[in-house]
């Protein structure tokens, strides 16, 4: 087994995302019943929100594998490799391993009808299990309610943010979305909110009330201020029980990552609160290594290109105040940006527009099918006032754009899948180790 039959494996069970089966956990139940429940063996921290959620967990997980834990961490979706989604101890799976458990999986009844967020579950969970994880870390992957990680009963769950994204699955208001995230609380667990909208807010402290978790604001438990920050990360300035007040550095960047960084600490309490032992020193030494790659960050292999995932309003307006108020950096003299079809893309080239007013934009496509065409890009982005081009691909884009930037940055934002598109041509992958 390859990487390459191992992804063409996958690319095959992407496909059957496609069916749009009717939404519900009984197939991801089915599928784990028939591995032996693999979902009971570990203890989890369960995370949805629209944006910040994968900050969030990938600062929690560092901090309990730095307290000595054996962790999984569950992400979706990948950038480059799909075992970027599927980590123990940060390391992904081998090949050998998941094409195993992918067996494993097709040989179960029924197995035939799952779709890829039910069978990527199952063989998750399996792998943790397998693997003899102590505490896994999961990312919601769309919504919560229905969302195939909804089986776990965790010891806590997280709500980092709500904001207007997947609309045509969730709803298209604060409300209608936030009721989807709090599908994740569960009766007697522990809860976190990072959310500050008023009406999501309320939706979340209802639900949250009507199923018995007990509901915390994360701005409650832990106070974080931003004490300094440039490119080369952040430092925080934190009160927050059992430890008191201190100071913390992450490599994460932005001045909106103090909101991940507080909702991740008010779990992390609510974790020391139920006897996970975690010292200051743990907590220092997983938020500074903790990565989450493809959020705003620079390129490795070229130093020019900057490139952040943000996809959707929200996301966009935070990557705009991180660039210009939170890093100081000056306008990119060129802009690479793709986009999906359920995005408002008008308001995101809008927002962008008005950090760069006199940027080149080059607008393109991604791989994946349910990216705008480049045409259709050009039209919005003419409609908002950019004299922008076109290219075929997302490496094509990036050539144009640094030939026209000369030494000036160029960013790369709209679509998770175009930096993942960007790190196969430039360099920057996650890699088999976070």
């Amino acid at each position: 087994m390859t990487q390459q039959d191992l992804q063409r494996r996958l690319e095959t069970l992407w496909g059957l995302e496609r069916r749009h089966l009717k939404p519900g956990l009984d197939g991801t139940r089915a599928l784990l019943a028939g591995l032996g429940s693999p979902e009971q063996h570990f203890a989890a921290v369960h995370v949805a929100g629209t944006n910040g959620k994968g900050s969030v967990c990938a600062l929690v997980e560092r901090v309990l594998r730095a307290a000595g834990q054996r962790t999984g961490l569950f992400t979706s979706p990948h950038l480059v490799d799909f075992r970027e989604r599927i980590r123990v101890l940060g390391r992904w799976a081998d090949e050998a391993e998941l094409d195993a458990g992918l067996d494993a999986i097709e040989a179960l009844p029924g197995a035939a009808t799952r779709t890829f967020f039910e069978v990527a579950t199952a063989l998750a969970f399996d792998h943790f299990r397998r693997h003899d994880v102590r505490w896994a870390v999961v990312e919601v992957g769309l919504g919560g309610r229905l969302d195939t990680t909804n089986v776990l009963t965790p010891a806590v769950c997280a709500i980092t943010s709500i904001g207007m994204d997947h609309a045509e699955m969730l709803g298209d208001t604060h409300a209608a979305i936030a009721f989807e995230k709090a599908g994740i609380l569960k009766p007697g667990v522990p809860a976190v909110t990072g959310v500050e909208h008023d009406v999501a807010a309320s939706v979340i402290a209802r639900r949250a009330a009507e199923v018995g978790a007990p509901l915390s604001q994360a701005r409650d438990v832990a106070h974080v201020e931003v004490a300094q920050q440039g490119e080369w990360g952040t430092r925080l300035d934190v009160d927050c029980a059992p430890w008191g007040r201190f100071q913390l550095q992450m490599g994460l960047l932005g001045a909106h990552q103090r909101e991940n960084a507080r909702t991740a600490l008010a779990v992390l309490s609510a974790l020391a609160g139920q006897g996970v032992p975690m010292t200051l020193a743990a907590l220092r030494e997983g938020f500074a290594r903790a990565r989450w790659p493809g959020r705003l960050e620079r390129c490795p292999a070229e130093p020019r290109l900057w490139w952040d995932g943000a996809h959707n309003v929200d996301g966009m307006r935070r990557l705009c105040s991180a660039w210009s108020d939170d890093l100081g950096l000056a306008p990119p003299a060129a802009i690479v940006f793709a986009a999906g079809r359920d995005k408002d893309v008008r308001a995101m080239l809008t927002r962008l527009h008005s950090l760069a007013p006199d940027s080149a934009l080059f607008v393109t496509r991604t791989a994946n099918e349910r990216t705008l065409s480049p045409e259709e890009l050009l039209d919005v982005a003419h409609d908002v006032g950019w004299a922008a081009g076109a290219a075929r691909d997302v490496a094509e884009a990036i050539d144009a754009a640094l030939a026209r930037a000369g030494d000036a940055r160029v960013l790369l934002c709209g679509s998770l899948f175009a930096v993942g598109e960007a790190m196969r041509a430039k360099g920057g992958a996650p890699g088999e180790q976070v």
